[in-house]
């Protein structure tokens, strides 16, 4: 495999210590599929398809030839994978993405000195890497590309005009989020998708029980019912 071997984890750089020589992950995560039997009927319906956490491991060497240099970088990557919740991981294999990971721990390198071998493996609960950052102002309706080749999940910041509700649709499923309060055209909406969460003016706000908070993909028309929404969204990536 050639690549460039730099890699880094949670915001540092691990080249000055390892040297990647490979990278083993799968093509695509596995999927875990439901079935449902429907009485009357042969095989099963497919009731849903998710996908299950990753594991990707990393091998490579550590850059130092001296038992003491070894040992010094042998702490200083333990205290960069150390982090105790997900965090950017960039691997060589595709710079251009991260995936949200944990250091497993337990590598051994395979001697005390002379550039040694080690295997450090990450367990992703999150599957999906995530690419470029985008973003976009939606006033009336709007054709977005969302890149990527997996569902993202925006964020959507609008200040409404003044009224009594305002509401985001995806023209394209008809999937909508509306949020209904006495605007005065001062206040400002912030909908996460992926959290499922509506905020006005930084305070929790629930949502119309007929909302959907939903993803996009592919080439997709939102509409906002007033005002200039900037919605913005990272890329995902299988």
């Amino acid at each position: 495999m050639s690549f460039d071997q730099r890699i880094a984890f949670d915001g540092h750089d691990l080249s000055p210590y390892i040297l990647v020589t490979d990278v083993k992950r799968q093509v695509a995560p596995k999927r875990r599929i439901t079935q449902t039997q429907v009485p009357g009927m042969d095989g099963a319906l497919v009731s849903s398809v998710e996908l299950d956490a990753v594991e990707i491991t990393v091998s490579g060497c550590i850059t130092r030839r001296l038992m003491c240099d070894v040992a010094d970088a042998r702490k200083a990557l333990a205290t960069c994978l150390s982090a105790k919740q997900p965090a950017p991981l960039v691997l060589p294999d595709d710079p251009t993405t991260y995936l949200m990971a944990l250091y497993e721990g337990g590598a051994e390198p395979s001697k005390l000195a002379h550039v040694p071998d080690v295997d450090l493996v990450f367990l992703c609960a999150d599957p999906v890497s995530y690419g470029q950052h985008r973003s976009a102002s939606v006033s009336g309706t709007k054709r977005l590309r969302v890149g990527g080749n997996y569902p993202a999940r925006p964020v959507v910041t609008v200040k409404p005009p003044k009224g009594s509700q305002w509401q985001l649709t995806n023209v394209d499923t008809g999937e909508y989020v509306r949020v209904l309060a006495s605007f005065t055209g001062s206040q400002s909406v912030v909908l996460d998708m992926g959290l499922e969460r509506c905020t006005v003016n930084g305070t929790d706000h629930a949502v119309d029980i007929t909302s959907d908070f939903f993803s996009i993909e592919g080439d997709v028309s939102l509409m906002v019912s007033g005002g200039t929404a900037t919605v913005e969204w990272d890329e995902r990536w299988l």
